[in-house]
């Protein structure tokens, strides 16, 4: 699928130019990306427990930093979202964000949570089966949803048009820098994340 019209980061292996990451296909094993993973992952959780100190949400909210990043570097190195870790987002969530709703009694932005993933879900498969978005983007986009919806319609806003405008970007810059043509996927697994992130860390 074309840039214009869908954005896959970085490039399948149809494509000859690696990024800004080694693309080799493998698991990101080797010492200095588990030590990174962990560095990212540990300054992360560190800015969610400052955002939500005092919150009923902090747990579930540095479940999903951490799973996320472990997610966005699976997708730099080896280009692939794996349906383990993407359910391991929601699995492990799901009771956190209940937990949550039940001491904050909103059950109602739980229900808005759940809805929003499976309709998002749904919808993003039907897009998966035309062509028009990789499976593991449409399950992340699922599972970042739960989230957004629990959060609130305007983060849920908010967080969508974020990782729109960040796969925007970053398609418009590696174009421009001749990373990839026009026609070559860019992957917008670290958009989604990216863009929630934004929305939920104000």
């Amino acid at each position: 699928m074309c840039v214009s019209r869908h954005f896959m980061w970085p490039p399948t292996r149809t494509s000859r130019k690696p990024l800004f990451l080694p693309v080799s296909g493998r698991h990101p094993t080797g010492i200095g990306e588990v030590l990174t993973c962990m560095v990212v992952t540990s300054g992360l959780v560190a800015l969610v427990g400052y955002r939500f100190a005092g919150s009923p949400e902090l747990p579930a909210m540095c479940w999903f930093a951490a799973i996320g990043v472990r997610l966005i570097q699976l997708d730099l190195v080896s280009r692939r979202l794996p349906h383990l870790h993407v359910g391991a987002m929601v699995l492990g969530g799901l009771p956190l964000l209940t937990r949550a709703a039940l001491v904050e009694d909103d059950l109602g932005g739980l229900l808005r949570g759940l809805t929003t993933a499976s309709v998002l879900f749904i919808a993003m498969h039907l897009a998966v089966s035309r062509g028009g978005i990789g499976g593991g983007d449409a399950n992340l986009l699922a599972a970042v949803g739960l989230y957004l919806g629990k959060a609130g319609w305007e983060q849920l806003v908010h967080g969508l048009a974020a990782a729109v405008a960040l796969a925007g970007c970053a398609a418009l810059a590696l174009v421009t820098l001749r990373r990839v043509s026009s026609r070559d996927p860019i992957a917008v697994g670290p958009a989604i994340f990216g863009g929630a992130l934004i929305a939920l860390l104000p």
